[in-house]
C-alpha cells in the first residue's frame, strides 16, 4: 500500500531508488520467508508452501542480484533466479490443486484443458507478435526472453484450468489464480509498452508484480472454512462460464485467421481448444450412455440380491410369450417356478431383518447350482423368487423344481448361526396353462399355494387338480390307463465311461393324458397313494421293466434295468421275494436289476431300510443310492449299508460343465469317486450334457455316466444300444 502511495507523489531521486529497489526487494523476501515459515507448521498443504516460498526466494534473489549489478549483462545472473519462479509456482499451483480434490474425473481433465487453452489462446492473441517483434540478441538471450512469456502463458493455463477442476473454488485457490492472472496481464502490457517504446517506470504497472506475489503467498496463509452446502447447479455455473466464454473467443480467433492476419501461436491454441470441446463432447456422451446403461440395470435389479425383479421378470416372461415361433414345438414351450420360502417369517422376528436379508441373498446362488445359464432367476418381492424355465416340459419342470426343494432344505449359514429354510413351490407350464404373462403367474400361485397346503415341496398347476370332482375323474383315469395300458415307460442308458458300451437303462414312468397333456410323475404319484393305487402303479412298474429288459436280453443286449423305488417299497419286507420271483419269470438273473433310492428314503426308517437292502443284496440285486450329496445321511451310514453304486447327483457334474469351474469343484467330484471306490462301489454321474465332458469324468475315474449327451429318455424300442461307439470310447478313455 505504501508503494502505491508513491505513485502519486513525487517520486524521483535516492529516495525513489530505495523504495523501487530495495523496499520491494525486502518486500519479496518477507512474503518468501513468510511461506517457507508456514511450511514448518503441522497443518495440511505444507508442500505448497514449501514449494511456492521457494519460488518467492528465487524471485526476490534475483531481484536483489539485479539491484545489485550496475550492468547486467543480456542475460544476466538474475534471470537463472527469474526462470526457476515458474515451474516452482506451477508445481505449487498443481499441489494445490491435488490438496482439494484427490480424484479427477476423464472429462474434468478435458475441461480443465480447454480453459487453460483458451485463456492461453486469448493472451497469446494480444503477446504473441509482440513478443516476437520484441525479441533481439544472441540465441541465449532469445531463449531467456522466449521463457518469460511462456512460463507466464503457462500459469496462467494452469491457473485457469485450477478454477475448472476444483468444485467449490475455495478462496486460497482464487487468490492464487488471482496472482497468476495479475502477473500475465501485468508482463503482457508491460511487454507491449516496451516494445512501443511507452514504458514508463513508477507507473500502476510496476505494481502488479508485488501484487501477483502477495496474492501467491496470501493463498497458503488462508485458513480452511466450512462453507455452507450449495447446489450442484451452483458450483457448475463458474465452471460452465469459463468454458463457455474460451469456447466462443477460440472460435472467433479461428474466424478472424480465415479473415486478417492473426499468429500462429493463437491460431494453434484456439484450435487445440475447440477439439478438447469436441472430445469433452464426446466423452459426455459416452459418460450418459454408462449412466443410462448404469440406471436402466438399476431398474431391473434387485437391490438385496442382485437378482432380476419383478419387472424385469414380467417383461422378459411377456416378451417370451409373445415372440416364441409356432414352427417350432420346443420354442414355444416355458415352465414358470414359483419359489415361496418356508418359515422365513419366524427367522426374521427370531434373528433380526440383517440376518434375513443375508439368508436371501443366499438363496439366488443355490437355485443357479441347477438352472442352466439362459434360464430366468428372479426375486418377485418379500421371501418369493421365481424361475423361467426355456424350452421346458413339465418333466424338465418338476426335476429342477425338486432338485431346488433339496438345495434349499440344506443349512444355510449366515454369520454365526446355521439357519433351515424349506420352499413351496408351484409350476405352471405355457402354453399348456396360460398364454399370458399375468394368467401364467397366477396359475403358478395356486399350484404354490396348494404345495404349501399339502406340506409338499413342489405341485403342478392343473385346474382339474383344483376342483375335487374333477379329481375325482382324474383318478378314475388313472385306473383306466392302468388296465388299457396307457402308461408307458421310457428309458435313458447309462455307458460305461472306459468302453462305451451300455450297461444299464433307467426307466421313467410317463402318462400323456389324452386332453391334459403328459403328467408329471409326481402328480401321478400323489394320485395314487390319495387313490390306494400306488402299490398296484409300482407292481406295474417293475413288471413292465423286467418284461422289457428280457426282451433286450433275448436280443443280445445283456444290460440292466434300473428302477425307481417309493418309499413304501424300501419298508416292505416282501419287496426281495417278489422282485425276485419276476426276474424268475422273465428267465433273467439278478444282476440284470438295479434298484434306485434315496438317502432321504433310507433316513425315514434306518433300520428297516438296512434290512431290506441287505437281503436285495444277498440275492445279487444291486441297490444304487440316486441323488448322491444332497441328503443329509453320514458316511457311517453308508458304510453299513449293502448298496452297490452311487449315482453322482447332477448339481455336481453341472457346475463341472460350465466354463467357470474351478478346482475346489473338480476336486469335490474327485473325493466323492474315490470315497465310492474306497467302499467297494460303483460310481454314476447324472446330468452328462456335454459329450467332450466325458473324458473328464472318466479322467476323475468316474464308473458310469448317463445323460442327454449320450442319449434322452425314449421309448424301449427306440434305445440306441451302441452306446459312445468306437471313437468316442476311446476319446472317453484318454
Amino acid at each position: 500500500a505504501a508503494y502505491a502511495v508513491t505513485f502519486f507523489t513525487p517520486h524521483t531521486g535516492h529516495i525513489w531508488s530505495l523504495i523501487d529497489n530495495q523496499v520491494v526487494d525486502a518486500f519479496e523476501i518477507v512474503l518468501a520467508l513468510g511461506c517457507l515459515a508456514r511450511a514448518r507448521t503441522r497443518r495440511p498443504r505444507r508442500s505448497v508452501a514449501l514449494v511456492l516460498g521457494l519460488g518467492l526466494l528465487a524471485w526476490a534473489l534475483g531481484d536483489i542480484v539485479w539491484t545489485l549489478e550496475s550492468s547486467p549483462s543480456a542475460p544476466s545472473l538474475a534471470e537463472g533466479f527469474y526462470l526457476v519462479f515458474y515451474p516452482l509456482a506451477s508445481l505449487a499451483l498443481v499441489l494445490l490443486v491435488r490438496s482439494q480434490v484427490r480424484h479427477i474425473k476423464p472429462s474434468t481433465w478435458l475441461d480443465a484443458a480447454m480453459a487453460g487453452l483458451g485463456a492461453a489462446a486469448i493472451c497469446a492473441l494480444f503477446a504473441s507478435n509482440t513478443i516476437v517483434d520484441s525479441i533481439r540478441g544472441s540465441a541465449a538471450s532469445v531463449t531467456v526472453n522466449l521463457a518469460y512469456p511462456i512460463g507466464d502463458l503457462i500459469l496462467l493455463a494452469l491457473a485457469i484450468g485450477a478454477v475448472t477442476i476444483v468444485p467449490r473454488h475455495p478462496a486460497r485457490l482464487l487468490i492464487f489464480a488471482a496472482g497468476c492472472v495479475l502477473m500475465a496481464i501485468g508482463d503482457t502490457v508491460y511487454l507491449n509498452q516496451s516494445s512501443a517504446g511507452t514504458y514508463h517506470v513508477g507507473t500502476l504497472l510496476d505494481l502488479t508484480r508485488p501484487a501477483a506475489m502477495l496474492a501467491l503467498s496470501g493463498s497458503v496463509w488462508l485458513r480452511s472454512s466450512r462453507s455452507a452446502p450449495r447446489s450442484a447447479v451452483f458450483e457448475r455455473a463458474p465452471r460452465a462460464l469459463i468454458l463457455g466464454l474460451v469456447s466462443v473467443a477460440c472460435f472467433v480467433i479461428l474466424v478472424l485467421g480465415n479473415v486478417e492476419r492473426v499468429n500462429t501461436v493463437a491460431l494453434a491454441l484456439a484450435a487445440a481448444t475447440l477439439l478438447a470441446r469436441a472430445a469433452r463432447m464426446a466423452l459426455s456422451l459416452r459418460e450418459q450412455r454408462t449412466l443410462h446403461d448404469a440406471r436402466r440395470h438399476q431398474a431391473v435389479t434387485d437391490e438385496l440380491t442382485g437378482l432380476s425383479n419383478r419387472r424385469q421378470f414380467l417383461d422378459e416372461l411377456e416378451r417370451a410369450l409373445d415372440t416364441s415361433s409356432d414352427k417350432d414345438p420346443d420354442a414355444r414351450k416355458l415352465a414358470l417356478l414359483l419359489i415361496d420360502l418356508d418359515h422365513f417369517k419366524e427367522i426374521n422376528d427370531s434373528f433380526g431383518h440383517q440376518t434375513g436379508d443375508a439368508l436371501l441373498r443366499q438363496i439366488g446362488p443355490r437355485i443357479h447350482q441347477v438352472v442352466r445359464h439362459e434360464d430366468l432367476v428372479a426375486r418377485l418381492g418379500g421371501d418369493e423368487f421365481t424361475v423361467l424355465l426355456y424350452g421346458a416340459d413339465a418333466y424338465e419342470a418338476t426335476t429342477v423344481a425338486r432338485r431346488i426343494s433339496t438345495l434349499l432344505e440344506e443349512p444355510i449359514d449366515v454369520e454365526t448361526v446355521s439357519l433351515h429354510v424349506g420352499a413351496s413351490i408351484g409350476i405352471a407350464l405355457a402354453p399348456e396353462h396360460a398364454r399370458r404373462a399375468e394368467d401364467l403367474l397366477r396359475c403358478a400361485d395356486i399350484a404354490m399355494y396348494r404345495a404349501k397346503k399339502e406340506r409338499g415341496s413342489f405341485d403342478v398347476y392343473e385346474a382339474s387338480l383344483d376342483d375335487e370332482g374333477d379329481r375325482s375323474a382324474l383318478i378314475e383315469d388313472l385306473r383306466a390307463a392302468m388296465t388299457e395300458g396307457s402308461l408307458a415307460l421310457h428309458y435313458q442308458p447309462e455307458v460305461d465311461l472306459q468302453s462305451g458300451q451300455v450297461v444299464t437303462v433307467e426307466a421313467f414312468l410317463r402318462w400323456p393324458h389324452p386332453t391334459l397333456g403328459l403328467i408329471p410323475p409326481e402328480h401321478l404319484l400323489v394320485l395314487a397313494e390319495e387313490s390306494g393305487l400306488v402299490h398296484s402303479l409300482a407292481a406295474w412298474v417293475f413288471e413292465e421293466a423286467i418284461s422289457d429288459c428280457a426282451k433286450w436280453w433275448h436280443g443280445g443286449h445283456q444290460v440292466a434295468v434300473a428302477v425307481n423305488l417309493l418309499a413304501t417299497d424300501l419298508l416292505d419286507s416282501s419287496l426281495p421275494r417278489r422282485v425276485s420271483e419276476l426276474l424268475v419269470q422273465a428267465n433273467l438273473p439278478p444282476r440284470a436289476l438295479v434298484l434306485e433310492i434315496t438317502e432321504g428314503m433310507i433316513m425315514a426308517d434306518l433300520t428297516r431300510s438296512k434290512r431290506v437292502i441287505q437281503k436285495l443284496t444277498e440275492t445279487g440285486i444291486v441297490v444304487s443310492i440316486d441323488d448322491f450329496g444332497t441328503g443329509f445321511s453320514s458316511l457311517s451310514h453308508l458304510n453299513d449299508l449293502a448298496v452297490g453304486e452311487l449315482k453322482l447327483d447332477r448339481t455336481f457334474t453341472s457346475r463341472l460343465q460350465v466354463e467357470a469351474a474351478g478346482d475346489r469343484d473338480e476336486g469335490i467330484v474327485r473325493s466323492i469317486i474315490q470315497l465310492g471306490h474306497a467302499l467297494g462301489l460303483r460310481v454314476v454321474a447324472e446330468g452328462i450334457e456335454r459329450l467332450g465332458f466325458v473324458g473328464v469324468l472318466a479322467a476323475l475315474g468316474c464308473d458310469s455316466g448317463q445323460g442327454f449327451a449320450i442319449q434322452a429318455p425314449c421309448r424301449a424300442a427306440e434305445i440306441d444300444f451302441a452306446g459312445l461307439g468306437e471313437s468316442r470310447s476311446v476319446a472317453a478313455s484318454h
